[in-house]
């Protein structure tokens, strides 16, 4: 039985989907002022956890009390809000055409316009974001915007559960220390901390306790000393597979393209990086290459012939395939069916092609797609934005590998966000678009995904190219490539990713 004085304990917290159970029994407590990693393979639920908490769906049977208190069956987001109940997400819940200040008072009950400002600027220091309350919300960086964010959860009333749901994906070293000292600060004055994230040593370093969810049920409850990161990678995924992998011998030149600092170029079988800083030159590169960026162009060599594409429906239609870096927003239609997702691009083409996908030939194609990316979730009839983020990821990569294979294929940070198991999956799938003949280019900030999937790398910054071998040291000679094309040392600190 868990402790009546915990700050929340969930009590046989089970959810059903239909036929499909993603959660099982999860019972569990966290005390006031302790610091709760929550683990699992993408799937595993902990986003179902987390939308039990905040009201947002109800659980099939099970709950959860505050403080001893139960909650009431009848939930809702902002029901937990007046609970004390506050939540993080990766992409901040956020208005972005409207400021600060209007975005802290939103749906809330409306006050004097002085004293919502004392209020507002009160918040704001707690959580010590040095911000103009009437300056808009889109104009700030992801992690000034998840200060607003929790701003607002100081407002709602006494805060004492805190969820955080990948706050520190997109984050640089300096932003996610930041917010570890903050994190702290809150346990310290007795709120209770669920932490999910993928980058391992955040949760090394922050969390005093780990709890693991694996197939919708609690399978870890250690505290974090008593692991290792291989430990707790190994806890995640049992049998977890190396990410090392076989180098074969290039064939034919796919790509090459001249840039202002040098020639760039991709062959048959193998994979290339493009790496540099956050928001860096690769990314535009990558999405100009595909005929996926709106500003100009860039000409290069496919198979030795010359190519310009103005959108992408002319890159495809050369078997040049794009996996943007936000799957969300440009690379997915939540509203849409997953088989959809997949199928989408290739609805209509005309049989001449060889493209042409029905709707029974596209349920079979996704069928084959979803055995061989090892896709979990629920059906495939189910709308995509019911699948975990590792699992979208899947979706994604699986729109361009079938059902026409790829001759130039461009992802961009294509693990970002997805736990140990599915990057292992979909860099896997990486290496099997190469040995079938594709040419496969990775943009990236994080030089550890560089490492994780390619033969080789070119380093981008300020124009300036470097090619990278790849070699024992490869991670780390990617690091000192920024450093010699001109980065600071702190510059390459506050990049250096987490595992």
């Amino acid at each position: 039985m868990v402790q009546s004085a915990s700050r929340i304990a969930f009590d046989g917290v089970t959810v059903d989907f239909g036929a499909t159970r993603a959660l099982e029994d999860v019972t569990f407590a966290v005390q006031p002022g302790e610091i709760v990693g929550l683990l699992g393979h993408n799937g595993a639920g902990k986003s179902t956890l987390f939308n039990v908490t905040t009201g947002v769906i109800p659980a099939t049977s099970g709950g959860y009390s505050i403080d001893g208190v139960r909650v009431t069956d009848k939930l809702s987001p902002r029901v937990a809000a007046q609970l004390g109940i506050t939540v993080i997400y990766q992409e901040p819940a956020l208005a972005p055409n409207m400021t600060v200040l209007e975005n802290l008072f939103l749906a809330r009950p409306t006050l004097g316009a002085a004293e919502q400002r004392k209020r507002a600027a009160e918040a704001l220091r707690t959580v010590g974001a040095d911000l103009p309350l009437d300056m808009p919300v889109e104009s700030l960086g992801l992690g000034e915007r998840q200060l607003v964010d929790l701003a607002r959860g100081l407002l709602a009333g006494e805060m004492k559960v805190l969820l955080l749901d990948e706050p520190t994906a997109a984050l640089g070293k300096a932003e996610t220390d930041a917010l570890h000292l903050l994190i702290r600060s809150f346990a310290a004055q007795g709120v209770a901390v669920l932490y999910v994230s993928h980058r391992l040593p955040d949760i090394m370093e922050v969390c005093t306790r780990v709890v693991v969810l694996r197939g919708g049920r609690l399978v870890v409850d250690a505290p974090s000393a008593d692991f290792t990161p291989a430990k707790l990678a190994e806890a995640l995924v049992p049998d977890l597979r190396s990410l090392d992998f076989e180098h074969v011998t290039p064939g034919e030149e796919i790509l090459s393209v001249d840039t202002a600092g040098g020639t760039l170029q991709a062959r048959a079988g193998e994979v290339v990086g493009l790496f540099g800083m956050a928001g860096g030159e690769q990314f535009e590169l990558a999405a100009q290459l595909a005929g996926a960026s709106p500003g100009a162009t860039q000409p290069y060599r496919l198979v030795g012939k010359p190519v310009h594409f103005a959108n992408t429906a002319s890159a495809i239609s050369q078997h040049v395939f794009f996996v943007p870096p936000d799957r969300d927003t440009d690379g997915l239609i939540g509203s849409e069916t997953g088989i959809d997702n997949v199928m989408l691009p290739w609805y209509g083409h005309t049989r001449s092609r060889g493209w042409w996908v029905s709707g029974k030939s596209g349920a079979d194609i996704y069928a084959k797609a979803r055995k061989a990316l090892d896709i979990r979730g629920p059906l495939g009839e189910a709308e995509v934005s019911q699948f975990s983020g590792g699992n979208r990821q899947k979706h994604l990569l699986a729109r361009w590998l079938y059902p026409a294979r790829p001759k130039l294929l461009i992802l961009s940070q294509p693990t970002q966000g997805v736990d140990v198991g599915a990057k292992l999956d979909i860099v896997e799938a990486a290496r099997a678009a190469a040995a079938q003949g594709a040419a496969v280019v990775v943009a990236s900030s994080e030089s550890d995904e560089i490492a994780s999937m390619c033969d080789r790398s070119y380093t981008l910054l300020g124009g300036n190219v470097t090619e990278v071998a790849r070699s024992e040291n490869f991670n780390e000679e990617l690091l000192t490539s920024l450093l010699e094309l001109g980065v600071s040392a702190r510059g390459i600190e506050e990049m250096t990713p987490a595992q």
